[in-house]
Protein backbone atom coordinates (compact mmCIF):
# COMPACT_ATOMS: atom_id res chain seq x y z
CA UNK A 1 0.00 0.00 0.00
CA UNK A 2 1.47 3.62 -1.06
CA UNK A 3 2.37 5.79 1.74
CA UNK A 4 -0.19 8.33 3.07
CA UNK A 5 0.71 11.68 3.62
CA UNK A 6 -0.78 13.79 6.33
CA UNK A 7 -0.93 16.72 3.94
CA UNK A 8 0.62 16.66 0.24
CA UNK A 9 1.10 20.68 -1.21
CA UNK A 10 0.90 21.81 -4.86
CA UNK A 11 3.38 24.46 -5.86
CA UNK A 12 6.93 25.26 -4.09
CA UNK A 13 6.60 28.23 -4.36
CA UNK A 14 6.90 30.86 -1.09
CA UNK A 15 4.05 29.79 0.19
CA UNK A 16 3.40 26.20 -0.32
CA UNK A 17 7.65 26.24 0.62
CA UNK A 18 5.95 27.72 4.45
CA UNK A 19 3.72 25.85 4.71
CA UNK A 20 5.90 22.66 4.83
CA UNK A 21 8.43 23.75 6.72
CA UNK A 22 6.31 24.13 9.51
CA UNK A 23 4.53 21.00 8.66
CA UNK A 24 8.26 19.40 9.12
CA UNK A 25 8.32 21.64 12.32
CA UNK A 26 5.84 19.32 14.10
CA UNK A 27 6.84 16.35 12.75
CA UNK A 28 4.10 16.07 10.01
CA UNK A 29 4.44 14.07 6.81
CA UNK A 30 4.07 16.26 3.59
CA UNK A 31 5.14 15.92 0.23
CA UNK A 32 5.47 19.13 -2.08
CA UNK A 33 4.53 18.11 -5.99
CA UNK A 34 5.62 21.23 -8.23
CA UNK A 35 4.97 21.49 -11.36
CA UNK A 36 8.20 23.51 -12.67
CA UNK A 37 12.17 22.22 -12.54
CA UNK A 38 12.48 24.57 -9.49
CA UNK A 39 11.30 25.98 -6.29
CA UNK A 40 10.50 29.90 -5.78
CA UNK A 41 7.07 30.13 -7.73
CA UNK A 42 7.09 33.86 -8.89
CA UNK A 43 10.12 34.60 -7.63
CA UNK A 44 12.61 33.91 -10.38
CA UNK A 45 16.13 35.23 -10.42
CA UNK A 46 18.13 35.17 -13.52
CA UNK A 47 21.95 35.80 -14.53
CA UNK A 48 22.72 38.80 -16.56
CA UNK A 49 24.18 37.54 -20.20
CA UNK A 50 27.37 39.21 -19.89
CA UNK A 51 27.80 37.07 -15.90
CA UNK A 52 27.36 41.22 -14.22
CA UNK A 53 25.27 39.96 -10.88
CA UNK A 54 21.85 38.72 -11.21
CA UNK A 55 18.21 40.49 -12.33
CA UNK A 56 14.72 39.50 -10.91
CA UNK A 57 12.36 38.55 -13.91
CA UNK A 58 9.76 37.98 -10.44
CA UNK A 59 9.30 39.34 -7.12
CA UNK A 60 12.26 41.90 -6.25
CA UNK A 61 11.44 44.28 -3.29
CA UNK A 62 11.36 43.58 0.29
CA UNK A 63 12.25 45.49 3.51
CA UNK A 64 13.74 45.35 7.08
CA UNK A 65 11.06 46.99 9.36
CA UNK A 66 7.57 45.96 8.41
CA UNK A 67 8.03 42.59 6.10
CA UNK A 68 9.48 40.45 9.34
CA UNK A 69 9.34 37.25 7.34
CA UNK A 70 10.91 37.52 4.13
CA UNK A 71 13.68 39.75 6.06
CA UNK A 72 13.86 36.80 8.65
CA UNK A 73 15.26 34.69 6.19
CA UNK A 74 17.37 37.17 4.29
CA UNK A 75 19.25 37.30 7.83
CA UNK A 76 19.16 33.64 7.87
CA UNK A 77 20.37 32.88 5.00
CA UNK A 78 23.55 35.54 4.49
CA UNK A 79 21.93 37.31 1.80
CA UNK A 80 23.52 40.56 0.80
CA UNK A 81 20.70 43.65 0.77
CA UNK A 82 20.79 46.08 -1.74
CA UNK A 83 19.27 49.61 -0.70
CA UNK A 84 17.23 50.75 -3.95
CA UNK A 85 18.74 53.90 -5.13
CA UNK A 86 16.69 57.25 -4.29
CA UNK A 87 19.21 60.09 -4.45
CA UNK A 88 18.29 62.11 -7.12
CA UNK A 89 15.24 63.20 -9.48
CA UNK A 90 12.49 61.01 -10.63
CA UNK A 91 11.32 61.31 -14.45
CA UNK A 92 7.98 62.01 -15.33
CA UNK A 93 6.37 61.75 -18.98
CA UNK A 94 2.57 63.50 -19.21
CA UNK A 95 -0.47 62.05 -21.35
CA UNK A 96 1.39 64.31 -24.54
CA UNK A 97 4.72 63.00 -24.30
CA UNK A 98 6.15 66.02 -22.53
CA UNK A 99 8.80 64.91 -19.90
CA UNK A 100 10.27 66.43 -17.31
CA UNK A 101 11.74 65.82 -13.67
CA UNK A 102 11.28 66.68 -9.84
CA UNK A 103 13.49 65.84 -6.46
CA UNK A 104 12.03 62.41 -5.19
CA UNK A 105 9.11 62.26 -2.73
CA UNK A 106 7.74 65.07 -4.40
CA UNK A 107 5.06 65.49 -7.08
CA UNK A 108 5.42 66.16 -10.64
CA UNK A 109 5.23 69.44 -11.94
CA UNK A 110 1.45 70.15 -13.29
CA UNK A 111 0.67 72.78 -12.46
CA UNK A 112 -0.98 73.97 -9.02
CA UNK A 113 -4.13 72.94 -9.06
CA UNK A 114 -3.36 69.67 -11.20
CA UNK A 115 -1.31 69.09 -7.76
CA UNK A 116 -3.31 69.66 -5.69
CA UNK A 117 -6.18 67.51 -7.15
CA UNK A 118 -3.98 64.65 -7.24
CA UNK A 119 -2.91 65.17 -3.40
CA UNK A 120 -6.48 65.35 -2.38
CA UNK A 121 -7.14 61.96 -4.33
CA UNK A 122 -4.31 60.82 -3.09
CA UNK A 123 -4.76 61.85 0.69
CA UNK A 124 -8.36 59.97 0.25
CA UNK A 125 -7.21 56.85 -0.46
CA UNK A 126 -4.68 57.04 2.08
CA UNK A 127 -7.54 57.72 4.51
CA UNK A 128 -9.58 54.76 3.73
CA UNK A 129 -6.95 52.06 3.19
CA UNK A 130 -6.30 53.02 6.60
CA UNK A 131 -9.78 53.24 8.44
CA UNK A 132 -11.38 49.92 9.96
CA UNK A 133 -14.44 51.30 8.76
CA UNK A 134 -13.86 50.91 5.21
CA UNK A 135 -13.85 47.46 5.19
CA UNK A 136 -17.15 47.05 7.36
CA UNK A 137 -20.70 46.53 6.38
CA UNK A 138 -21.95 48.36 4.44
CA UNK A 139 -19.27 50.27 3.42
CA UNK A 140 -17.30 47.98 1.97
CA UNK A 141 -20.34 46.54 0.23
CA UNK A 142 -20.71 49.59 -1.16
CA UNK A 143 -17.05 49.84 -2.49
CA UNK A 144 -17.07 46.00 -3.79
CA UNK A 145 -19.57 47.46 -5.79
CA UNK A 146 -17.41 50.24 -7.93
CA UNK A 147 -14.51 50.09 -10.10
CA UNK A 148 -11.31 51.89 -8.34
CA UNK A 149 -11.69 54.53 -11.61
CA UNK A 150 -15.65 55.41 -10.24
CA UNK A 151 -14.61 55.53 -6.50
CA UNK A 152 -11.60 58.40 -7.91
CA UNK A 153 -14.19 60.02 -9.82
CA UNK A 154 -16.58 60.31 -7.46
CA UNK A 155 -13.87 61.97 -4.94
CA UNK A 156 -13.27 64.69 -7.71
CA UNK A 157 -10.58 63.08 -9.65
CA UNK A 158 -9.69 65.37 -12.61
CA UNK A 159 -8.09 64.01 -15.54
CA UNK A 160 -4.12 64.26 -14.28
CA UNK A 161 -5.25 62.49 -10.78
CA UNK A 162 -7.02 59.95 -12.78
CA UNK A 163 -3.95 59.21 -15.13
CA UNK A 164 -1.77 59.51 -11.28
CA UNK A 165 -4.43 56.70 -10.20
CA UNK A 166 -3.99 54.80 -13.64
CA UNK A 167 -0.17 54.84 -12.93
CA UNK A 168 -0.71 53.19 -9.48
CA UNK A 169 -2.97 50.58 -10.26
CA UNK A 170 -0.82 49.25 -13.43
CA UNK A 171 2.17 49.25 -11.13
CA UNK A 172 0.16 47.21 -8.58
CA UNK A 173 -1.90 45.00 -10.37
CA UNK A 174 -1.07 45.96 -14.25
CA UNK A 175 -5.08 46.29 -14.80
CA UNK A 176 -6.79 50.16 -15.64
CA UNK A 177 -8.77 51.36 -12.37
CA UNK A 178 -11.77 50.20 -13.95
CA UNK A 179 -10.77 46.65 -14.64
CA UNK A 180 -11.02 46.04 -10.29
CA UNK A 181 -12.85 46.77 -7.60
CA UNK A 182 -12.22 49.65 -5.33
CA UNK A 183 -12.30 47.80 -2.39
CA UNK A 184 -9.84 45.09 -3.81
CA UNK A 185 -7.49 48.05 -4.46
CA UNK A 186 -7.81 49.64 -0.63
CA UNK A 187 -7.36 46.11 0.63
CA UNK A 188 -4.09 45.92 -1.24
CA UNK A 189 -3.00 49.16 0.32
CA UNK A 190 -4.02 48.92 3.98
CA UNK A 191 -1.78 45.82 3.76
CA UNK A 192 0.91 47.83 2.74
CA UNK A 193 0.55 50.01 5.54
CA UNK A 194 -1.27 52.68 3.38
CA UNK A 195 -0.98 53.83 -0.22
CA UNK A 196 2.11 55.82 0.55
CA UNK A 197 4.21 53.03 2.16
CA UNK A 198 2.79 50.70 -0.67
CA UNK A 199 4.72 52.82 -3.34
CA UNK A 200 7.77 54.37 -1.56
CA UNK A 201 11.40 53.41 -2.10
CA UNK A 202 12.61 54.32 0.84
CA UNK A 203 12.75 53.11 4.53
CA UNK A 204 10.00 51.08 5.60
CA UNK A 205 8.40 51.49 1.88
CA UNK A 206 7.74 48.49 -0.12
CA UNK A 207 10.34 48.84 -2.55
CA UNK A 208 13.33 50.06 0.13
CA UNK A 209 15.41 46.57 -0.59
CA UNK A 210 16.62 44.07 -3.28
CA UNK A 211 18.92 41.01 -2.57
CA UNK A 212 22.06 40.93 -4.18
CA UNK A 213 21.84 37.16 -4.81
CA UNK A 214 18.55 37.27 -5.97
CA UNK A 215 15.54 36.96 -4.40
CA UNK A 216 14.65 32.88 -5.53
CA UNK A 217 17.73 32.59 -3.16
CA UNK A 218 14.82 33.13 -0.56
CA UNK A 219 12.83 29.74 -1.67
CA UNK A 220 16.32 27.54 -2.30
CA UNK A 221 17.35 27.80 1.27
CA UNK A 222 14.19 27.27 2.71
CA UNK A 223 14.20 24.02 0.18
CA UNK A 224 17.57 22.97 1.88
CA UNK A 225 15.78 23.02 5.44
CA UNK A 226 13.24 20.24 4.57
CA UNK A 227 14.00 16.43 4.09
CA UNK A 228 15.91 16.17 0.75
CA UNK A 229 12.60 13.94 -0.90
CA UNK A 230 10.15 15.95 0.44
CA UNK A 231 10.02 18.16 -2.58
CA UNK A 232 9.03 16.84 -6.26
CA UNK A 233 10.16 18.95 -9.53
CA UNK A 234 8.65 18.79 -12.76
CA UNK A 235 5.27 16.89 -11.16
CA UNK A 236 2.55 18.48 -12.50
CA UNK A 237 -0.98 17.88 -10.66
CA UNK A 238 -4.17 17.11 -13.10
CA UNK A 239 -6.62 16.25 -10.74
CA UNK A 240 -7.21 15.75 -6.78
CA UNK A 241 -10.14 13.59 -5.96
CA UNK A 242 -11.74 12.78 -2.48
CA UNK A 243 -12.54 9.36 -1.83
CA UNK A 244 -13.50 10.16 2.03
CA UNK A 245 -13.64 12.09 4.82
CA UNK A 246 -10.21 12.44 5.58
CA UNK A 247 -8.73 10.95 2.08
CA UNK A 248 -7.52 12.35 -1.04
CA UNK A 249 -6.01 11.03 -4.09
CA UNK A 250 -3.53 13.44 -5.94
CA UNK A 251 -2.65 12.38 -9.71
CA UNK A 252 -0.53 13.70 -11.60
CA UNK A 253 0.68 14.06 -15.37
CA UNK A 254 2.90 11.54 -15.31
CA UNK A 255 -0.01 9.25 -14.10
CA UNK A 256 1.48 9.03 -10.65
CA UNK A 257 -0.78 8.67 -8.08
CA UNK A 258 -0.07 10.37 -3.86
CA UNK A 259 -2.65 9.69 -1.26
CA UNK A 260 -2.95 12.22 1.60
CA UNK A 261 -5.51 13.37 4.23
CA UNK A 262 -5.48 17.32 3.54
CA UNK A 263 -4.00 19.00 0.70
CA UNK A 264 -2.79 23.00 0.54
CA UNK A 265 -3.01 24.03 -3.03
CA UNK A 266 0.46 26.72 -3.08
CA UNK A 267 -0.84 28.26 -6.36
CA UNK A 268 -2.66 31.07 -8.03
CA UNK A 269 -6.48 30.97 -8.29
CA UNK A 270 -6.26 31.24 -12.06
CA UNK A 271 -4.17 28.12 -12.55
CA UNK A 272 -6.32 25.91 -10.75
CA UNK A 273 -8.14 25.95 -14.15
CA UNK A 274 -5.27 23.41 -14.87
CA UNK A 275 -6.80 21.13 -12.30
CA UNK A 276 -9.23 18.78 -12.12
CA UNK A 277 -11.81 18.64 -8.40
CA UNK A 278 -13.54 16.05 -8.00
CA UNK A 279 -16.04 16.94 -6.30
CA UNK A 280 -15.96 20.15 -7.29
CA UNK A 281 -14.57 23.06 -5.21
CA UNK A 282 -16.73 25.06 -3.24
CA UNK A 283 -19.44 27.05 -4.92
CA UNK A 284 -17.68 30.57 -3.44
CA UNK A 285 -14.28 29.17 -4.03
CA UNK A 286 -14.87 28.36 -8.25
CA UNK A 287 -17.13 31.52 -8.58
CA UNK A 288 -13.58 33.35 -7.39
CA UNK A 289 -11.59 31.44 -9.36
CA UNK A 290 -13.74 31.99 -12.56
CA UNK A 291 -13.72 35.24 -11.81
CA UNK A 292 -10.29 36.80 -10.94
CA UNK A 293 -7.92 37.72 -13.45
CA UNK A 294 -5.00 39.21 -14.00
CA UNK A 295 -4.07 41.93 -15.99
CA UNK A 296 -0.94 42.44 -18.54
CA UNK A 297 2.31 43.02 -16.61
CA UNK A 298 5.47 42.54 -18.18
CA UNK A 299 8.85 43.27 -17.00
CA UNK A 300 11.46 44.73 -19.47
CA UNK A 301 15.02 44.62 -17.74
CA UNK A 302 17.50 46.55 -19.65
CA UNK A 303 21.09 46.57 -19.00
CA UNK A 304 23.46 49.08 -19.58
CA UNK A 305 27.28 49.82 -19.86
CA UNK A 306 26.81 52.58 -16.78
CA UNK A 307 24.24 54.37 -15.25
CA UNK A 308 23.60 57.11 -17.44
CA UNK A 309 20.71 58.43 -15.89
CA UNK A 310 22.90 59.65 -12.85
CA UNK A 311 24.54 61.97 -15.51
CA UNK A 312 21.91 63.37 -15.86
CA UNK A 313 20.89 63.72 -11.73
CA UNK A 314 17.99 60.93 -11.91
CA UNK A 315 17.75 58.47 -9.86
CA UNK A 316 16.34 55.89 -12.16
CA UNK A 317 12.65 55.82 -11.24
CA UNK A 318 10.24 57.46 -13.66
CA UNK A 319 6.40 57.00 -14.47
CA UNK A 320 4.65 58.03 -17.49
CA UNK A 321 0.77 58.73 -18.32
CA UNK A 322 1.76 57.69 -22.38
CA UNK A 323 4.03 54.24 -21.95
CA UNK A 324 4.48 52.01 -23.10
CA UNK A 325 6.63 52.11 -19.85
CA UNK A 326 4.12 52.83 -16.99
CA UNK A 327 7.15 52.91 -14.48
CA UNK A 328 10.41 52.32 -14.51
CA UNK A 329 13.48 51.55 -11.20
CA UNK A 330 17.05 51.25 -10.75
CA UNK A 331 18.01 48.07 -10.16
CA UNK A 332 21.80 48.02 -10.32
CA UNK A 333 24.24 46.67 -8.30
CA UNK A 334 27.23 48.86 -8.51
CA UNK A 335 29.69 46.98 -7.40
CA UNK A 336 29.34 44.63 -9.88
CA UNK A 337 28.73 46.84 -12.53
CA UNK A 338 25.58 45.37 -12.80
CA UNK A 339 23.31 48.37 -14.54
CA UNK A 340 20.03 48.06 -14.89
CA UNK A 341 16.75 49.44 -15.47
CA UNK A 342 13.54 47.78 -14.88
CA UNK A 343 10.90 48.80 -16.93
CA UNK A 344 7.13 47.78 -16.31
CA UNK A 345 4.32 47.58 -19.25
CA UNK A 346 0.90 47.50 -18.11
CA UNK A 347 -2.73 47.24 -18.73
CA UNK A 348 -3.51 47.98 -22.84
CA UNK A 349 0.10 49.75 -23.62
CA UNK A 350 1.78 46.56 -22.76
CA UNK A 351 -0.77 44.77 -24.82
CA UNK A 352 -0.27 46.87 -27.48
CA UNK A 353 3.68 46.81 -26.60
CA UNK A 354 3.61 42.60 -26.65
CA UNK A 355 2.21 43.03 -30.32
CA UNK A 356 5.43 44.23 -31.74
CA UNK A 357 8.05 42.13 -32.93
CA UNK A 358 10.83 42.13 -30.87
CA UNK A 359 13.37 44.71 -32.38
CA UNK A 360 10.48 47.12 -32.41
CA UNK A 361 9.61 46.37 -28.66
CA UNK A 362 13.23 47.35 -27.56
CA UNK A 363 13.24 50.26 -29.83
CA UNK A 364 10.48 51.57 -28.43
CA UNK A 365 11.64 51.79 -24.52
CA UNK A 366 14.83 52.90 -25.69
CA UNK A 367 13.51 56.14 -27.39
CA UNK A 368 11.09 56.38 -24.08
CA UNK A 369 13.76 55.75 -21.90
CA UNK A 370 15.89 58.34 -23.70
CA UNK A 371 12.81 61.41 -23.63
CA UNK A 372 12.44 60.32 -19.86
CA UNK A 373 15.91 60.91 -18.90
CA UNK A 374 16.36 64.08 -21.18
CA UNK A 375 19.26 61.90 -23.24
CA UNK A 376 17.52 60.97 -26.22
CA UNK A 377 17.34 57.95 -28.02
CA UNK A 378 21.32 57.46 -29.69
CA UNK A 379 22.70 57.67 -26.14
CA UNK A 380 20.38 54.84 -24.36
CA UNK A 381 21.19 52.93 -27.76
CA UNK A 382 24.71 53.35 -27.01
CA UNK A 383 24.86 52.50 -23.82
CA UNK A 384 22.56 49.40 -24.39
CA UNK A 385 23.87 45.62 -23.72
CA UNK A 386 20.57 43.57 -23.68
CA UNK A 387 17.31 42.88 -22.38
CA UNK A 388 15.69 39.98 -20.38
CA UNK A 389 11.71 40.09 -20.93
CA UNK A 390 9.40 38.37 -17.98
CA UNK A 391 7.02 35.68 -19.69
CA UNK A 392 4.75 35.60 -17.23
CA UNK A 393 1.76 35.45 -19.43
CA UNK A 394 2.87 32.24 -21.55
CA UNK A 395 3.30 30.33 -18.73
CA UNK A 396 -0.12 27.72 -17.03
CA UNK A 397 1.70 26.89 -13.95
CA UNK A 398 1.68 31.02 -12.68
CA UNK A 399 -2.11 31.11 -13.99
CA UNK A 400 -0.88 33.31 -17.34
CA UNK A 401 -0.04 36.11 -15.50
CA UNK A 402 1.69 38.16 -12.82
CA UNK A 403 1.99 39.62 -10.00
CA UNK A 404 -1.65 38.76 -8.55
CA UNK A 405 -4.95 38.28 -9.59
CA UNK A 406 -7.81 40.78 -7.99
CA UNK A 407 -11.30 40.65 -8.09
CA UNK A 408 -13.56 42.53 -10.76
CA UNK A 409 -16.23 45.44 -9.08
CA UNK A 410 -19.18 43.56 -8.27
CA UNK A 411 -18.32 40.21 -7.62
CA UNK A 412 -19.33 41.00 -3.48
CA UNK A 413 -16.90 37.66 -3.00
CA UNK A 414 -14.02 38.48 -1.22
CA UNK A 415 -10.14 37.04 -0.51
CA UNK A 416 -11.51 35.88 2.92
CA UNK A 417 -14.29 33.81 1.35
CA UNK A 418 -12.19 32.29 -1.16
CA UNK A 419 -9.77 31.43 0.72
CA UNK A 420 -11.93 29.07 3.74
CA UNK A 421 -11.23 26.22 3.31
CA UNK A 422 -13.34 23.00 1.85
CA UNK A 423 -13.60 19.95 2.94
CA UNK A 424 -9.86 19.00 3.47
CA UNK A 425 -8.31 21.38 0.51
CA UNK A 426 -6.53 24.86 1.85
CA UNK A 427 -5.50 27.69 0.05
CA UNK A 428 -2.66 29.85 0.50
CA UNK A 429 -0.50 32.38 -1.62
CA UNK A 430 0.16 35.84 -1.61
CA UNK A 431 -2.91 37.13 -3.26
CA UNK A 432 -4.90 35.53 -0.04
CA UNK A 433 -2.64 37.34 2.57
CA UNK A 434 -4.19 40.38 4.68
CA UNK A 435 -1.19 41.60 4.67
CA UNK A 436 1.63 42.20 1.97
CA UNK A 437 -0.46 40.90 -0.27
CA UNK A 438 1.02 40.25 -3.64
CA UNK A 439 4.81 40.93 -1.71
CA UNK A 440 6.95 37.71 -0.85
CA UNK A 441 6.03 38.69 2.74
CA UNK A 442 2.26 38.08 2.28
CA UNK A 443 3.29 34.70 0.51
CA UNK A 444 5.18 33.94 3.54
CA UNK A 445 2.41 34.46 6.10
CA UNK A 446 -0.43 32.56 4.37
CA UNK A 447 1.71 29.82 4.23
CA UNK A 448 1.91 29.57 7.74
CA UNK A 449 -1.47 30.48 8.43
CA UNK A 450 -2.29 27.44 6.12
CA UNK A 451 0.16 25.35 7.55
CA UNK A 452 -1.67 26.49 10.73
CA UNK A 453 -4.91 25.34 9.81
CA UNK A 454 -3.79 22.27 8.30
CA UNK A 455 -1.88 21.17 12.31
CA UNK A 456 -5.27 22.11 14.10
CA UNK A 457 -7.48 20.14 12.11
CA UNK A 458 -5.08 17.11 12.12
CA UNK A 459 -4.82 17.63 15.77
CA UNK A 460 -8.98 17.88 16.20
CA UNK A 461 -9.58 14.64 14.31
CA UNK A 462 -6.77 12.66 16.34
CA UNK A 463 -8.45 13.79 19.11
CA UNK A 464 -11.66 12.39 18.04
CA UNK A 465 -10.47 9.01 17.45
Amino acid sequence: MSEIFDTIIIGAGLSGLQAALDLHSAKRSFLVLEARSRVGGKTKSVERTDGKGIQELGAAWLNDTNQSYVWGYAKRFGLTPVVQNTEGLVAAEDAHGICHMFPFGELPKFGEAVRSNIVTLRDEVERASLDPETFKEPMCDKLDGLSFEQYCTDLGAGPEALLTARVWSRGTLGQDPCDFSALAYLEVCRGGLGLLNLRYDGKNGAQYLRLQEGTQSIANGISKLLPADSIRLNTAVTSIAQSSVNSYTITTSGDETFNCRKVILSIPSPAYKNISFDPPLPSPKATYTQSVRYGTFVKLICLFKTPFWKRQGACGLAQSFRGPINHCRDTSVPDQGNFALTCFLCAEAGRKWLSLNGDDRIEVVLKQLGSLFGVGFEVVKDEFVDSITSGWTEDPWAGWGCPFATRPPGLQLGVENASEKGGGLYFVGTEFATDWRGYMEGALRSGKEGAKQVLADLMLESQLK
